[in-house]
């Protein structure tokens, strides 16, 4: 742990404060009004630039526009994800013509997954081309319950049988542009460190934790 970045120790410990948050929110009934969307923004944004510090700002960036491009054309084509919208509770949002919702940490939050595995197997050589896209993508499987049912962040137009009603079409989009991300950040030549596993661990209890919560905890 002594090695890692101070963005990556500010994320971790962003990801403990959002759990023990949404605990108490749980059980006790406490609303954390503004901090629970602050939190969000500070746990996504932190978590972007503790990644940054593994691959140069040039590629990061290039990835972020795979995102965000893949994230557009999925609201209004259905491709490369399946057909779903968003709703205005992950802040903040902006909106798009026709009536679409952007929230604009969709494209930071798919980096933390997508990026995150791109890096964090990156030393394992040229077969982390395709066992980041796989990781992230399974990864995948655990978030769609969460972002659908637990914090309502979008809907599934067509639904589909995969977990929070993701359609099949979802695993091909999320293993292709999590490919393209791998590809991106393989030409990075910035050294390699243990942020990117520990953000995508943290990344992960986050995800599971809330999934925790909601199934345990009484509403």
């Amino acid at each position: 742990m002594k090695a890692l970045s101070i963005w990556t120790k500010l994320f971790l410990g962003l990801v403990l404060f959002s759990l023990a948050g949404t605990l108490l929110k749980a059980t006790a009934g406490v609303d954390p009004g503004p901090i629970a969307p602050v939190a969000s923004l500070l746990t996504i944004a932190i978590g972007f630039i503790a990644l940054t510090q593994s691959a140069h700002w040039g590629y990061a960036l290039a990835v972020l526009f795979v995102g965000a491009s893949a994230e557009i054309c999925g609201l209004y084509t259905g491709l490369p994800f399946g057909r779903y919208a968003y709703t205005e509770r992950w802040w903040p949002i902006v909106e798009l013509p026709d009536d679409h919702y952007f929230p604009i940490l969709v494209p930071f939050a798919w980096f933390l997954v997508a990026g995150g595995c791109a890096l964090a197997f990156k030393a394992v050589g040229k077969s982390s081309m395709i066992l980041a896209p796989v990781i992230a993508t399974l990864i995948d499987f655990l978030m769609e319950p969460v972002m659908v049912k637990v914090l309502g962040y979008w809907r599934w137009i067509e639904p589909g049988p995969l977990p929070g009603g993701a359609p099949w079409l979802n695993v091909a989009g999320w293993f292709l542009t999590s490919l393209i991300a791998a590809w991106i950040l393989s030409k990075s030549k910035a050294k390699g460190s243990e942020d990117p596993v520990w953000v995508l661990v943290g990344f992960v209890l986050l995800i599971t934790g809330l999934w925790l919560i909601s199934e345990r905890v009484p509403a």
